[in-house]
């Protein structure tokens, strides 16, 4: 029996449950996703984000011959250059569509759509492991530090950075998440009660951070940081009138490009080809004469017999 196509907004609307389920450090950042992007192109392949500006109060004493005092507000902005082109093509023969393939959502487009989804951690895991942090790394020996107390060392560390205290994030590789789990004291902290597209990986929430596991980062690596700390930037390629099927996915900061079309003339016979993409790049947010991150800390962990 002929596998039965589904149609292009079906195809966005399953994307958008699998970004959900799969992604999880994008959504710990500072994003920019436009899936609708077709203006002129950017400098240097560069998207600019911008910062809104921050005010100061002022105050008068109530009846006093003063006159109020205006100030003026100015928006600063970060340059993030799309350096990464994230994809996944599927060949898939006319055999195989029309007598293996029977539910395309789970057989093609969901593998798809979570390689690209881990593409894009990667590039902000190569972004957090490269940044110059302005503050000096917090210990975790594993077996003698408590881990409630390096997640407060962190949090201390930010706070006198004046780093805005909510949307803090703690990232975790697998062996400081193994070495948090052990402990009493977050066991005992109370669970998130978060039912946001993070909930799969969240550990717990203690000490002002969102602790999270990711496999995206080395197993003995973890970092604290408010999600302004690394900017991620993304751009789904234009629609190209040759593609019989295609559509443009914007979800949560997300961006992709989702394109099918049949190739006769392929040299390992005829093909449907699928493709999900997106152009993305992700930086440090860096600052002052040094180029340093003010806006995180790097945890040094030494595991239990190293």
């Amino acid at each position: 029996m002929a596998n039965e196509l589904i149609q292009a907004e079906e195809i966005v609307s399953a994307a958008n449950l699998l970004l959900q389920r799969e992604v999880v450090l994008p959504r710990t950042v500072w994003r920019q996703a436009d899936a609708k992007y077709t203006g002129s192109k950017p400098k240097d392949d560069t998207v600019t984000l911008s910062v809104p500006g921050v005010l100061d109060a002022r105050s008068r004493t109530m009846r006093a011959n003063t006159a109020l005092t205006a100030d003026e507000i100015a928006e600063t902005s970060v340059a993030v250059k799309l350096t990464d082109h994230v994809y996944s093509l599927l060949n898939i023969r006319d055999e195989d569509l029309t007598l293996s393939i029977r539910d395309f959502t789970v057989q093609i487009l969901q593998p798809q759509i979570r390689a690209v989804a881990e593409g894009l951690e990667d590039t902000i895991a190569t972004a957090l492991t490269g940044t110059t942090w302005a503050a000096d790394p917090v210990d975790f020996e594993e077996g003698t530090d408590e881990p409630v107390d390096v997640l407060i060392d962190c949090g201390k560390a930010l706070n006198l950075q004046n780093v805005p205290r909510s949307g803090r994030y703690f990232v975790c590789g697998a062996n400081v998440e193994a070495a948090i789990l052990k402990s009493d004291k977050i066991n005992e902290a109370d669970k998130s009660g978060s039912t946001d597209a993070l909930r799969e990986a969240v550990i717990n929430r203690v000490a002002g951070f969102t602790i999270l596991g990711s496999n995206a980062i080395d197993a003995d690596a973890a970092y604290a940081y408010h999600m302004n700390a690394i900017a991620f930037a993304q751009v789904a390629p234009a629609l190209p009138e040759g593609a019989t099927m295609k559509a443009r996915l914007a979800s949560d900061g997300f961006a992709m490009r989702y394109l099918r079309d049949y190739n006769p003339t392929a040299t390992n016979g005829p093909v449907d080809r699928s493709l999900v993409d997106s152009f993305v790049g992700a930086k440090s947010v860096e600052e002052g004469d040094d180029d340093e991150n003010f806006r995180g800390v790097e945890v040094n962990f030494t595991g239990a017999g190293s």
